[in-house]
């Protein structure tokens, strides 16, 4: 007999416990599978850290402005662009819950349980 997840039927384990008398409840235990697709959204972001600045004379001093149009902002600015490779390690796991839907009732009986 071929189960519909497309296992043997000796893949699923079931051992059922000895049947309480009249007023218990029977546990079988059972276990069960199911090949699920579990998905996360990654987002990465930039991150730059500054290191320590350092600054360097280029040539002499020299008496006068500096070459070129000055523009009225006070300071420079530039992008620095990089290509990096990000490894991101992500472990995958789900988790699972069983909620009950529904009991299909025997036929009832009169007496006592060992009177079958």
């Amino acid at each position: 007999m071929s189960i519909p997840c497309g296992c043997d039927e000796k893949d699923i384990v079931a051992e059922p416990q000895p049947e309480e008398r009249c007023g218990g409840m029977a546990k079988c235990p059972a276990l069960v599978h199911d090949t699920v697709c579990v998905q996360a959204d990654v987002t990465i972001s930039p991150e730059i850290n500054v290191g320590r600045i350092e600054t360097f004379c280029v040539g002499r001093p020299v008496i006068g402005v500096c070459p070129g149009k000055v523009p009225p902002a006070k300071c420079c600015s530039f992008t620095v662009s990089q290509n990096i490779r990000v490894q991101v390690p992500l472990m995958f796991s789900a988790y699972a819950k069983a909620t009950p839907t529904g009991i299909v009732c025997g036929m009832p009986g009169i007496g006592k349980c060992d009177d079958i």
